[in-house]
């Protein structure tokens, strides 16, 4: 049987491995450290000219930001088993950063970051409909890399999933979950976001050849005002 104890405020969403650091784990590399201010864009980088003009990331979407949006704060758990009580606490949304105080490589490439776990834990605890409680969400960026300057364009490859879930016979499973990537294009007005579902089938070096346009196919998730 299972009982609410009380919200655990401070609590945020849980991962897996206690060994790894939350959104960066222990064998992930990062490319974008290889690309130094000074790098001219490669053709077809500078995503945000079209026809000729340039064009911000928060002029290219006539809405506003569309991302999961919900507040879920960690509560303590209590499970009778045959006399015995165990205690859990549950997920909790991690809050969106704020807007990054510069614009630098390694400023954007951490913002992308930790947006992105945002992202995950708002995803998988907003509009969850399974059965059970959510435990953790694992989130682990796996590989990172800068593909353009103007605006920034960011993949990540990253794992972002439930982790594990207290279920009402008091068992808790374990989830497996698969790295996806995703894309971001960042610049001093907001921030755009495409999932790449394909980053897991093509090789590594043609990944950005073949990637989404975020611009273009994805959604703005945040404005900078």
């Amino acid at each position: 049987m299972l009982s609410t104890v009380g919200a655990v405020t401070g609590a945020v969403a849980g991962c897996l491995d206690d060994g790894a650091d939350e959104g960066r784990t222990g064998s992930e590399t990062d490319r974008s450290d290889d690309d130094d201010a000074d790098r001219p864009d490669d053709d077809g980088s500078d995503r945000s000219e079209r026809g000729g003009e340039k064009a911000t990331v928060r002029s290219r979407f006539e809405e506003g930001p569309v991302r999961p949006e919900c507040k879920r704060e960690s509560e303590r758990i209590t499970v009778d088993e045959g006399g015995d009580t165990r205690e859990y606490e549950t997920a909790a949304t991690i809050p969106y950063p704020e807007p990054p105080t510069e614009f630098g490589t390694a400023a954007v490439v951490d913002f992308v970051r930790e947006f992105e776990n945002a992202y995950v834990t708002h995803e998988e605890l907003c509009n969850r409909s399974g059965s059970g409680r959510v435990l953790s969400v694992y989130y682990g960026v796996q590989d990172s890399e800068l593909w353009g300057k103007n605006p920034h364009i960011v993949f990540l490859y990253r794992v972002g999933a439930v982790g594990s879930v207290l279920h009402e016979d008091g068992a808790v499973s374990v989830a497996d979950a698969a790295p996806s990537g995703v894309v971001y294009a960042v610049d001093e007005t907001g921030a755009a976001r495409v999932e790449y579902d394909d980053a897991t089938t093509v090789e590594p070096n043609e990944r950005e050849a073949n990637a989404p346009d975020p611009l273009a196919a994805g959604d703005l998730v945040t404005a900078f005002d």
